[in-house]
Protein backbone atom coordinates (compact mmCIF):
# COMPACT_ATOMS: atom_id res chain seq x y z
CA UNK A 1 0.00 0.00 0.00
CA UNK A 2 1.56 2.98 -0.94
CA UNK A 3 1.04 6.27 0.87
CA UNK A 4 -1.49 7.67 -0.79
CA UNK A 5 -3.79 4.67 -0.07
CA UNK A 6 -2.49 4.47 3.49
CA UNK A 7 -3.66 8.72 3.86
CA UNK A 8 -6.95 7.81 2.22
CA UNK A 9 -7.55 5.02 4.52
CA UNK A 10 -6.83 7.48 7.43
CA UNK A 11 -8.66 9.79 6.53
CA UNK A 12 -11.91 7.80 5.93
CA UNK A 13 -11.48 6.56 8.94
CA UNK A 14 -11.24 10.05 10.73
CA UNK A 15 -14.25 11.03 8.89
CA UNK A 16 -16.37 8.16 9.86
CA UNK A 17 -15.01 8.36 13.68
CA UNK A 18 -16.05 12.38 13.38
CA UNK A 19 -19.65 11.50 11.82
CA UNK A 20 -19.68 8.97 14.61
CA UNK A 21 -18.70 11.37 17.78
CA UNK A 22 -21.50 13.93 15.88
CA UNK A 23 -24.47 11.38 15.60
CA UNK A 24 -23.13 10.48 19.80
CA UNK A 25 -23.37 14.57 20.35
CA UNK A 26 -26.85 14.88 19.05
CA UNK A 27 -28.04 11.71 20.45
CA UNK A 28 -27.07 13.05 23.85
CA UNK A 29 -28.52 16.30 23.20
CA UNK A 30 -32.23 15.26 22.03
CA UNK A 31 -31.62 12.98 25.25
CA UNK A 32 -30.83 16.02 27.57
CA UNK A 33 -33.19 17.92 26.15
CA UNK A 34 -36.11 15.70 26.29
CA UNK A 35 -34.74 14.84 30.11
CA UNK A 36 -35.33 18.46 30.34
CA UNK A 37 -38.93 18.39 28.70
CA UNK A 38 -39.62 15.89 30.75
CA UNK A 39 -38.40 17.77 34.43
CA UNK A 40 -40.59 20.79 33.29
CA UNK A 41 -44.10 19.23 32.58
CA UNK A 42 -43.42 17.28 35.58
CA UNK A 43 -42.50 20.40 37.77
CA UNK A 44 -45.42 22.45 36.18
CA UNK A 45 -47.80 19.39 37.34
CA UNK A 46 -46.93 19.04 40.57
CA UNK A 47 -46.09 22.37 42.29
CA UNK A 48 -49.28 23.52 42.12
CA UNK A 49 -50.73 20.61 43.97
CA UNK A 50 -48.06 20.57 46.40
CA UNK A 51 -48.55 24.26 47.16
CA UNK A 52 -52.04 23.60 47.19
CA UNK A 53 -51.46 21.61 49.87
CA UNK A 54 -49.21 23.86 51.86
CA UNK A 55 -51.55 26.70 52.09
CA UNK A 56 -54.42 23.46 53.42
CA UNK A 57 -56.50 23.79 50.09
CA UNK A 58 -55.52 20.64 49.12
CA UNK A 59 -54.83 16.53 50.24
CA UNK A 60 -52.04 15.17 51.32
CA UNK A 61 -52.92 11.90 49.39
CA UNK A 62 -52.80 13.70 46.00
CA UNK A 63 -49.58 15.60 46.70
CA UNK A 64 -47.79 12.62 47.28
CA UNK A 65 -49.64 10.74 44.62
CA UNK A 66 -48.26 13.22 42.19
CA UNK A 67 -44.78 13.39 43.65
CA UNK A 68 -44.50 9.66 43.14
CA UNK A 69 -45.06 10.03 39.57
CA UNK A 70 -41.15 11.10 39.42
CA UNK A 71 -39.50 10.53 42.71
CA UNK A 72 -35.92 12.45 41.66
CA UNK A 73 -37.55 15.30 40.88
CA UNK A 74 -39.79 15.34 43.63
CA UNK A 75 -36.75 15.83 46.23
CA UNK A 76 -35.80 18.63 43.76
CA UNK A 77 -38.69 20.55 44.00
CA UNK A 78 -39.46 20.16 47.76
CA UNK A 79 -36.28 21.72 48.00
CA UNK A 80 -36.49 24.25 46.13
CA UNK A 81 -39.81 24.83 47.83
CA UNK A 82 -38.18 24.62 51.43
CA UNK A 83 -36.02 27.04 50.49
CA UNK A 84 -38.08 29.24 49.43
CA UNK A 85 -40.35 28.79 52.96
CA UNK A 86 -37.60 30.10 54.97
CA UNK A 87 -34.79 28.27 57.52
CA UNK A 88 -37.18 26.11 59.47
CA UNK A 89 -39.72 25.24 56.68
CA UNK A 90 -43.14 23.72 57.52
CA UNK A 91 -44.32 20.68 59.12
CA UNK A 92 -46.78 19.75 56.41
CA UNK A 93 -43.76 20.32 53.75
CA UNK A 94 -41.71 18.03 55.88
CA UNK A 95 -44.54 15.42 56.12
CA UNK A 96 -43.94 15.41 52.05
CA UNK A 97 -40.31 14.73 52.90
CA UNK A 98 -41.16 11.37 55.16
CA UNK A 99 -43.85 9.99 52.45
CA UNK A 100 -40.49 9.13 50.46
CA UNK A 101 -37.36 7.39 51.59
CA UNK A 102 -35.54 10.17 51.32
CA UNK A 103 -33.57 9.97 54.75
CA UNK A 104 -33.00 6.60 54.98
CA UNK A 105 -31.00 7.13 51.12
CA UNK A 106 -29.20 10.62 52.36
CA UNK A 107 -28.04 8.90 55.55
CA UNK A 108 -26.42 6.20 53.35
CA UNK A 109 -25.10 8.53 51.44
CA UNK A 110 -23.14 10.29 54.32
CA UNK A 111 -21.03 7.29 54.20
CA UNK A 112 -20.49 7.08 51.03
CA UNK A 113 -16.60 7.18 49.74
CA UNK A 114 -17.34 9.97 46.93
CA UNK A 115 -17.10 13.43 48.50
CA UNK A 116 -19.74 14.60 46.16
CA UNK A 117 -22.01 12.41 47.19
CA UNK A 118 -21.45 13.03 50.88
CA UNK A 119 -21.64 16.71 50.67
CA UNK A 120 -24.90 16.58 48.77
CA UNK A 121 -26.41 14.07 51.34
CA UNK A 122 -25.08 16.68 54.27
CA UNK A 123 -26.77 19.30 52.69
CA UNK A 124 -30.14 17.83 52.04
CA UNK A 125 -30.80 15.78 55.34
CA UNK A 126 -31.38 19.80 56.71
CA UNK A 127 -34.83 20.04 54.11
CA UNK A 128 -36.05 16.79 54.85
CA UNK A 129 -36.66 18.03 58.59
CA UNK A 130 -36.24 14.74 60.05
CA UNK A 131 -34.60 14.42 63.52
CA UNK A 132 -34.22 10.87 62.65
CA UNK A 133 -31.04 12.79 60.50
CA UNK A 134 -29.25 13.90 63.36
CA UNK A 135 -26.90 10.98 64.23
CA UNK A 136 -26.18 10.55 61.17
CA UNK A 137 -25.21 14.76 60.78
CA UNK A 138 -23.54 14.69 64.22
CA UNK A 139 -21.20 11.59 62.97
CA UNK A 140 -20.20 13.64 59.99
CA UNK A 141 -19.25 16.80 61.44
CA UNK A 142 -16.32 14.64 62.31
CA UNK A 143 -15.84 14.15 58.12
CA UNK A 144 -12.35 14.68 56.88
CA UNK A 145 -13.82 17.27 53.92
CA UNK A 146 -14.40 20.80 55.87
CA UNK A 147 -17.01 21.28 53.43
CA UNK A 148 -19.16 18.39 54.78
CA UNK A 149 -18.97 19.37 58.24
CA UNK A 150 -20.39 22.54 57.50
CA UNK A 151 -22.79 21.21 54.98
CA UNK A 152 -23.72 18.85 58.42
CA UNK A 153 -23.30 21.37 60.36
CA UNK A 154 -25.90 24.01 58.21
CA UNK A 155 -28.53 21.13 58.47
CA UNK A 156 -28.48 20.33 61.78
CA UNK A 157 -29.08 24.51 62.46
CA UNK A 158 -32.11 23.62 60.14
CA UNK A 159 -33.32 20.90 62.36
CA UNK A 160 -33.19 24.27 65.48
CA UNK A 161 -31.19 21.30 68.12
CA UNK A 162 -29.68 23.57 70.17
CA UNK A 163 -28.03 20.36 72.03
CA UNK A 164 -26.18 20.15 68.75
CA UNK A 165 -24.35 23.99 68.61
CA UNK A 166 -21.66 22.71 71.28
CA UNK A 167 -20.82 19.80 69.30
CA UNK A 168 -20.65 21.47 66.25
CA UNK A 169 -18.68 24.44 67.37
CA UNK A 170 -16.05 21.86 68.87
CA UNK A 171 -16.45 19.99 65.29
CA UNK A 172 -15.54 23.21 63.90
CA UNK A 173 -12.19 24.39 65.63
CA UNK A 174 -11.01 26.19 62.20
CA UNK A 175 -8.12 28.72 61.90
CA UNK A 176 -8.43 31.71 59.68
CA UNK A 177 -10.83 34.43 59.13
CA UNK A 178 -12.76 33.46 56.30
CA UNK A 179 -13.75 29.83 57.63
CA UNK A 180 -14.52 31.11 61.02
CA UNK A 181 -16.74 33.14 59.21
CA UNK A 182 -18.18 30.58 57.77
CA UNK A 183 -18.77 29.02 60.89
CA UNK A 184 -20.35 31.96 62.46
CA UNK A 185 -22.94 31.98 59.62
CA UNK A 186 -23.77 28.41 60.08
CA UNK A 187 -24.75 28.95 63.84
CA UNK A 188 -27.24 31.66 62.88
CA UNK A 189 -29.31 30.00 60.88
CA UNK A 190 -30.13 28.12 64.56
CA UNK A 191 -32.34 31.26 64.86
CA UNK A 192 -32.75 32.35 68.71
CA UNK A 193 -32.53 28.68 70.13
CA UNK A 194 -28.39 29.53 70.03
CA UNK A 195 -28.46 32.33 72.51
CA UNK A 196 -28.95 29.60 75.74
CA UNK A 197 -26.15 27.22 74.62
CA UNK A 198 -24.34 30.38 73.28
CA UNK A 199 -23.84 31.95 76.68
CA UNK A 200 -23.63 29.16 78.73
CA UNK A 201 -19.90 28.54 75.94
CA UNK A 202 -18.63 31.60 76.24
CA UNK A 203 -18.14 31.27 79.91
CA UNK A 204 -16.16 28.14 79.13
CA UNK A 205 -12.26 29.13 79.96
CA UNK A 206 -10.89 26.37 78.42
CA UNK A 207 -12.46 27.30 75.05
CA UNK A 208 -10.10 26.91 72.05
CA UNK A 209 -8.88 30.61 70.66
CA UNK A 210 -10.67 29.84 67.38
CA UNK A 211 -14.32 28.45 68.72
CA UNK A 212 -14.05 31.50 71.11
CA UNK A 213 -13.54 34.04 67.59
CA UNK A 214 -17.01 31.95 66.43
CA UNK A 215 -19.23 32.67 69.45
CA UNK A 216 -18.11 36.16 69.54
CA UNK A 217 -18.68 37.17 66.28
CA UNK A 218 -22.07 35.17 66.56
CA UNK A 219 -23.09 37.08 69.47
CA UNK A 220 -22.58 40.19 67.90
CA UNK A 221 -24.36 38.51 64.31
CA UNK A 222 -27.38 37.36 66.25
CA UNK A 223 -27.75 40.70 68.62
CA UNK A 224 -27.56 38.73 72.00
CA UNK A 225 -27.61 41.46 74.47
CA UNK A 226 -26.91 39.12 77.48
CA UNK A 227 -23.37 38.62 75.98
CA UNK A 228 -22.20 41.74 76.88
CA UNK A 229 -20.89 41.51 80.00
CA UNK A 230 -18.86 38.96 78.78
CA UNK A 231 -17.72 40.67 75.44
CA UNK A 232 -16.45 43.67 77.82
CA UNK A 233 -14.53 40.93 79.50
CA UNK A 234 -12.58 39.71 76.73
CA UNK A 235 -11.88 43.11 75.36
CA UNK A 236 -8.95 42.02 77.57
CA UNK A 237 -8.14 38.76 76.20
CA UNK A 238 -4.65 37.66 75.19
CA UNK A 239 -5.71 37.24 71.53
CA UNK A 240 -6.21 39.97 69.14
CA UNK A 241 -8.46 38.15 66.96
CA UNK A 242 -10.66 37.77 70.02
CA UNK A 243 -10.12 41.28 71.42
CA UNK A 244 -10.90 42.79 67.67
CA UNK A 245 -14.02 40.50 67.58
CA UNK A 246 -15.40 41.15 71.39
CA UNK A 247 -15.01 45.46 69.83
CA UNK A 248 -17.27 44.51 66.35
CA UNK A 249 -19.28 42.79 68.31
CA UNK A 250 -20.41 45.41 70.88
CA UNK A 251 -20.69 47.49 68.09
CA UNK A 252 -23.66 45.23 66.61
CA UNK A 253 -25.09 45.23 70.37
CA UNK A 254 -25.36 49.12 70.02
CA UNK A 255 -23.32 48.92 73.35
CA UNK A 256 -23.00 52.42 74.79
CA UNK A 257 -21.91 51.47 77.88
CA UNK A 258 -19.01 49.42 76.65
CA UNK A 259 -17.55 52.76 75.44
CA UNK A 260 -15.40 52.91 78.66
CA UNK A 261 -14.20 49.42 78.21
CA UNK A 262 -13.42 50.30 74.65
CA UNK A 263 -11.61 53.32 74.75
CA UNK A 264 -8.94 51.55 77.60
CA UNK A 265 -8.16 49.71 74.44
CA UNK A 266 -7.71 53.10 71.91
CA UNK A 267 -3.60 52.37 72.60
CA UNK A 268 -3.73 48.75 72.04
CA UNK A 269 -0.68 47.42 70.98
CA UNK A 270 -1.89 46.07 67.66
CA UNK A 271 -3.13 48.64 65.24
CA UNK A 272 -5.95 46.34 64.37
CA UNK A 273 -7.66 47.07 67.59
CA UNK A 274 -7.07 50.32 67.96
CA UNK A 275 -8.29 50.90 64.25
CA UNK A 276 -11.52 48.66 65.65
CA UNK A 277 -11.64 50.70 68.37
CA UNK A 278 -11.63 53.98 66.09
CA UNK A 279 -14.52 52.77 63.93
CA UNK A 280 -16.70 51.61 67.20
CA UNK A 281 -16.76 54.96 68.54
CA UNK A 282 -17.62 56.77 65.36
CA UNK A 283 -20.64 54.09 64.64
CA UNK A 284 -21.81 54.21 68.74
CA UNK A 285 -21.71 58.39 67.65
CA UNK A 286 -19.31 58.60 71.13
CA UNK A 287 -19.18 62.28 71.03
CA UNK A 288 -18.03 62.75 74.25
CA UNK A 289 -14.40 61.29 72.93
CA UNK A 290 -13.94 63.43 70.94
CA UNK A 291 -10.62 64.53 72.31
CA UNK A 292 -9.53 61.02 72.00
CA UNK A 293 -10.18 60.43 68.48
CA UNK A 294 -8.58 63.78 67.82
CA UNK A 295 -5.32 62.22 69.35
CA UNK A 296 -5.57 59.14 67.52
CA UNK A 297 -5.44 61.60 63.95
CA UNK A 298 -1.73 61.13 64.78
CA UNK A 299 -1.68 57.42 65.30
CA UNK A 300 1.29 55.51 63.64
CA UNK A 301 -0.94 53.28 61.51
CA UNK A 302 -2.14 55.02 58.40
CA UNK A 303 -5.65 52.81 58.81
CA UNK A 304 -6.14 54.15 62.35
CA UNK A 305 -5.40 57.47 61.47
CA UNK A 306 -8.19 56.87 58.74
CA UNK A 307 -10.92 55.10 61.06
CA UNK A 308 -10.08 58.05 63.74
CA UNK A 309 -10.87 60.84 60.67
CA UNK A 310 -13.81 58.74 59.72
CA UNK A 311 -15.15 58.64 63.36
CA UNK A 312 -15.25 62.26 63.76
CA UNK A 313 -17.19 62.98 60.54
CA UNK A 314 -19.35 60.90 61.27
CA UNK A 315 -20.03 62.33 65.00
CA UNK A 316 -20.39 65.13 63.55
CA UNK A 317 -20.95 69.10 65.25
CA UNK A 318 -18.11 68.82 67.77
CA UNK A 319 -16.48 65.69 65.65
CA UNK A 320 -16.27 67.88 62.31
CA UNK A 321 -15.22 71.06 63.80
CA UNK A 322 -12.40 68.72 65.12
CA UNK A 323 -11.40 67.40 61.93
CA UNK A 324 -11.64 70.95 60.34
CA UNK A 325 -9.18 72.18 63.16
CA UNK A 326 -6.97 69.49 62.23
CA UNK A 327 -6.75 69.52 59.12
CA UNK A 328 -6.18 73.65 59.12
CA UNK A 329 -3.44 73.72 61.99
CA UNK A 330 -2.42 70.59 63.09
CA UNK A 331 1.49 69.90 63.70
CA UNK A 332 1.82 66.48 62.94
CA UNK A 333 2.24 66.15 58.96
CA UNK A 334 0.25 63.04 59.02
CA UNK A 335 -2.88 64.42 61.19
CA UNK A 336 -3.42 66.88 58.54
CA UNK A 337 -3.21 65.31 55.88
CA UNK A 338 -5.32 62.75 56.76
CA UNK A 339 -8.01 64.72 58.33
CA UNK A 340 -7.51 66.74 54.56
CA UNK A 341 -8.63 63.70 52.39
CA UNK A 342 -11.60 62.72 54.60
CA UNK A 343 -13.13 66.06 54.63
CA UNK A 344 -11.91 66.34 50.84
CA UNK A 345 -14.05 62.85 50.38
CA UNK A 346 -16.95 64.68 51.70
CA UNK A 347 -17.14 68.03 49.59
CA UNK A 348 -16.11 69.92 52.65
CA UNK A 349 -13.89 73.08 53.43
CA UNK A 350 -11.29 72.08 55.86
CA UNK A 351 -12.97 75.42 58.12
CA UNK A 352 -15.29 77.65 58.19
CA UNK A 353 -14.44 81.19 56.24
CA UNK A 354 -15.15 83.00 59.81
CA UNK A 355 -13.33 80.23 61.83
CA UNK A 356 -9.77 81.50 59.56
CA UNK A 357 -10.01 84.86 60.58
Amino acid sequence: MNLLEVITVVSGALTALSTLLIVIVIVLHALTDRHARHDAEFHARAEPVVRSYLKGLGRFEDAVAMLRDNPSDALKLLVEISEELGTHGSERLHALFAAFPFVAQELAGLKSRNREVRLRSAQLLGYLGDEEAVPGLLEALQDESLAVRLEAARSLAWLGRKETVEPIVRALDVPGEMPQRRVAEVLVEFGPVIRDPLLALLQDPSLPESVLNILVRVSGLRKITEAAPRLVELLQHSSVDVRLNSVRALVALGDHEAIPALVRLAADPAWEVRNGVMHALGDLRAADQVPLLAERLADRAWWVRLSAANALYKIGGEGLAALQAAAAYHADRFAHDISRQVLQEHGIHEMPAEARS
